[in-house]
C-alpha cells in the first residue's frame, strides 16, 4: 500500500521572516502546506523531503509571507507611460478620456492580467483593485491565480458603465464571492469630490451590511481638499465623519494632505490608511504623513496604485521608497524602520484589507501565501540583517516561488499559470490603437 505523503508542499533549509510577533526568525527553517493552509512551521530539522508531494529546496534564500499591494488599478498597465509629467487633477482629465474609450471589459481583462503576472514574479501574492468592470479584474485574477480583494467601483461624475443604479451590481458582486477562497468583496467609492453624498451613503450602509472593507481616496491633493472645502466647508475627512464613515474597515488611500487633529481622528476612529509614496511623488501630490499615522497607532498598508501614476507594480521599489522617503522628510533615519515598511507590505496590509486572520504573517493554519527570495543575487551579498537587506537591496527580479492559497503559482522563476508572452503581446496589440489616441486638453471632468 502506497502511503500519502501528509503535505502537498514542504520549503525547507531557508531562512524564515514569519512576521509572526513570537518568533520573527527562524535561521533554518521550513514550512510545510496542506489542503491550502499553513500546516506547520519551525526548524529545519523537524521536517523531511518524503513528507511532501512536492519539496522545493530554499538554500540561501529567504521565506516570508507574499506581499499584500493594497491599493491599484491593475488594468491602468494599458495606459503605463502614455500621460506623465503632470499633477493628478489634469493627469485624471487625461485618463478618464482614455478609459471611456479603451476600458471595455475585454481590455481590462487583458490589462489586469498583465499587471498580476507583473505583481506575482515580484511576490505580491494579494492585491486590492479598483477600476472599471469588476468582474472582468476579477476574471483575470483567477486565470494568474492571484489573491483579489475587489468590489464594483462607485462613481458619479465620469465612466464609461454610466450613471447606473449601483447598488444592484455592488450588491451582485458582493453575493457573488462573498465565501470565495481567494476572491474578498469590498465597497468601494472613488473619492468625495467625484461621488454624490447619497451614493456615499450607500456604499457605507452595504460595507455595514455586509461587514465590507469601505475603501475609497480620501485628501490626496491640495486642490481636492480645497474642492471639498469650497463645496461643503469640510475637508474630505471631515466630510466622510460627518457622514459617519469613518469606522473600523474603513481604508482610506493616500492622506497625504491631512489637517490638524486628523490624524489622531483616524486613529481614534480606527481607520486603515493606505501609503502609495511613488505615485503621490510623481504626480507632485506631497508626502504622507506616515511618521505621526504609526506614532498614533493607525494602521497602515502599502500600494503601488495604478501603472499609469507609478508606473511599475513592484512593491519592493515602494517598500525602499517609503522608508527612504520619510527619513529624509523628517532627518530622522529611525522615522521609518525596515521592519515597519515590512510589516506595511505584508500584516499590515493584510489587516487594513480585513483579512489578516487568514494571511499576513507565516502560521499555522493561516492560508498558504508564501514567497522565497534568492539572496544568491549580488546585491544581496553579504547579508546581515534580514529586514534591512530586504527592503533596502531586494527586487522584484529576487523572489524565486509563489504560492498562492497552497497553490504553486511561480516556481524556480517560471509562472505555470498563464501565458506570460501572449499576455504582453495582447496588451501590445492594444497600445497600438491608444498611442493614436489624443485626448482633448480642453475636457474638464472635475
Amino acid at each position: 500500500m502506497t502511503m500519502t505523503a501528509p503535505y502537498d508542499i514542504l520549503i525547507t533549509g531557508a531562512t524564515l521572516l514569519t512576521m509572526e510577533a513570537s518568533q520573527p526568525f527562524i535561521s533554518v527553517g521550513g514550512i510545510a502546506i496542506k489542503d491550502g493552509l499553513i500546516a506547520d512551521v519551525g526548524p529545519a530539522e523537524k521536517f523531511t523531503p518524503r513528507q511532501a508531494r512536492i519539496t522545493i529546496e530554499a538554500n540561501n534564500q529567504i521565506v516570508m509571507p507574499g506581499l499584500v499591494n493594497a491599493h491599484t488599478h491593475a488594468a491602468m498597465t494599458l495606459f503605463r507611460g502614455f500621460t506623465d509629467d503632470i499633477p493628478l487633477e489634469p493627469w485624471l482629465n487625461k485618463v478618464w478620456q482614455l478609459e471611456m474609450r479603451f476600458a471595455t471589459p475585454e481590455n481590462v481583462r487583458k490589462g489586469s492580467r498583465l499587471a498580476f503576472i507583473e505583481m506575482i514574479r515580484a511576490g505580491v501574492t494579494t492585491a486590492a483593485d479598483m477600476y472599471w468592470h469588476a468582474e472582468a479584474t476579477t476574471q483575470a485574477a483567477l486565470e494568474v491565480g492571484l489573491r483579489l480583494v475587489n468590489g464594483v467601483g462607485i462613481i458619479d461624475t465620469v465612466g464609461n458603465e454610466g450613471r447606473q443604479n449601483k447598488e444592484e451590481p455592488t450588491r451582485r458582486f458582493i453575493e457573488t464571492y462573498l465565501n470565495h477562497p481567494t476572491v474578498h468583496p469590498c465597497v468601494q467609492v472613488h473619492s468625495t469630490y467625484t461621488v454624490t453624498t447619497d451614493s456615499l451613503r450607500l456604499a457605507d450602509r452595504l460595507a455595514q451590511e455586509y461587514h465590507l472593507p469601505l475603501i475609497t481616496h480620501a485628501s490626496e491633493t491640495r486642490t481636492e481638499v480645497q474642492t471639498l472645502l469650497n463645496r461643503t466647508g469640510k475637508t474630505p475627512i471631515g466630510y466622510l465623519d460627518a457622514l459617519g464613515m469613518l469606522h473600523p474597515g474603513t481604508v482610506l488611500v493616500h492622506c497625504v494632505h491631512l489637517q490638524e487633529g486628523e490624524v489622531e481622528l483616524l486613529a481614534r476612529k480606527g481607520v486603515a490608511v493606505i501609503h502609495c509614496p511613488e505615485s503621490n511623488l510623481k504626480l507632485g501630490s506631497g508626502i504622507a504623513p506616515v511618521p505621526a499615522l504609526l506614532k498614533n497607532g493607525v494602521v497602515l498598508g502599502l500600494g503601488t496604485d495604478g501603472a499609469a501614476s507609478n508606473n511599475d507594480l513592484d512593491l519592493w521599489g515602494e517598500m525602499r521608497t517609503a522608508a527612504l522617503l520619510h527619513k529624509g522628510v523628517t532627518e530622522d533615519p529611525t522615522a521609518l524602520t525596515a521592519l515597519e515598511a515590512l510589516h506595511m507590505a505584508t500584516l499590515g496590509g493584510a489587516k487594513a484589507l480585513g483579512l489578516d486572520t487568514l494571511i499576513g504573517s507565516l502560521e499555522v493554519g493561516k492560508r498558504a501565501d508564501v514567497i522565497t527570495i534568492s539572496l544568491d543575487s549580488i546585491h544581496l551579498t553579504p547579508r546581515y540583517d534580514i529586514a534591512s537587506l530586504l527592503v533596502y537591496a531586494a527586487k522584484g527580479g529576487d523572489v524565486r516561488n509563489v504560492i498562492i492559497d497552497g497553490k504553486l503559482v511561480l516556481h524556480e522563476g517560471k509562472l505555470l499559470t498563464v501565458d506570460e508572452e501572449q499576455a504582453k503581446e495582447e496588451v501590445r496589440q492594444i497600445a497600438v490603437e491608444i498611442a493614436a489616441f489624443s485626448p482633448d486638453d480642453t475636457t474638464r471632468f472635475i
